[in-house]
């Protein structure tokens, strides 16, 4: 016999709001309503995440250059260990997931859960507005939503992704991660001084509060700064950034799907 599990939790890091979208999609197709954690900002990392016991639990991160990012992956890890459910899920710009859903894959069976789905689905790139241009879009949402839907169905039976490998592509070791940008976000004289992207900064990399003023050394060009500034007012300030985001964005316009991964 399967389990019924009536509790869910999902914790997600979303700094530009897809993978929250994605989230919130397969938690309709579960037909629950769990108890949201969203640690994109410091202050949510800093209280941390309990965990109930044998409950469902949604882990979510966008991918940056094939891999989880590092904060994520690092509070992922500090949750509790134990055996538990969870559905592991990355997304990504329209270029390519790599590594990322093997990674949290790992990190879920190391630490004892029991993957009972994963998905890497597509969302907007961050530094494109062309590269997944309006993803996820009501497509995504419906197989978002069937992804939940299936998943509640797996858990009735007694077959876990654990017990078989993933197979979703991915090579270990994992790529290494790309070095360290030697610029971030400049701002333009639309700005308004909202302030909005000092608030949804989820490192807080803005010096003592000045939208013109970053921090490089802790800035991970999340690109929530440029994406959700309701003036527009920021943008990446390298040219020669810009160029090869232009060239990968016109080599990536045909449209990926999502890849779903059930026992």
């Amino acid at each position: 016999m399967g389990r019924q599990v009536i509790q869910c939790t999902s914790v997600y890091f979303s700094p530009t709001g897809t993978t929250r979208r994605v989230v919130r999609g397969i938690s309709q197709g579960l037909s629950m309503r769990p108890r949201d954690f969203d640690v994109t900002l410091p202050s949510a990392r800093e209280r941390g995440v309990s965990l109930e016991r044998d409950e469902l639990l949604i882990l979510a991160s966008p991918v940056y250059g094939g891999r989880l990012p590092i904060l994520a992956r690092d509070f992922f890890d500090r949750l509790a260990s134990g055996r538990r459910p969870v559905v592991a899920v990355v997304v990504y710009g329209n270029r390519d997931y790599e590594d990322a859903l093997l990674e949290l894959y790992d990190l879920c069976v190391a630490k004892g859960y029991e993957v009972v789905g994963a998905g890497a689905f597509v969302g907007e790139h961050s530094y494109s507005h062309v590269m997944g241009k309006n993803r996820p879009d009501p497509a995504d949402e419906e197989r978002a939503r069937c992804f939940g839907l299936a998943v509640r169905q797996t858990m009735l039976v007694d077959s876990y992704l654990k017990e078989k490998p993933l197979l979703a592509k991915g090579r270990r070791p994992y790529r290494s991660y790309l070095s360290k940008l030697p610029f971030g976000p400049v701002t333009s004289r639309r700005c308004a001084n909202c302030l909005s992207c000092v608030k949804l900064c989820p490192v807080g990399a803005f010096i003592d509060g000045d939208p013109r003023n970053v921090n490089l050394d802790k800035c991970i060009l999340c690109a929530a700064c440029i994406k959700l500034c309701p003036e527009r007012a920021k943008s990446i300030g390298d040219d020669d950034f810009c160029d090869d985001m232009a060239a990968l964005a016109a080599a990536n316009l045909d449209r990926k799907e999502p890849a779903i991964f059930l026992p």
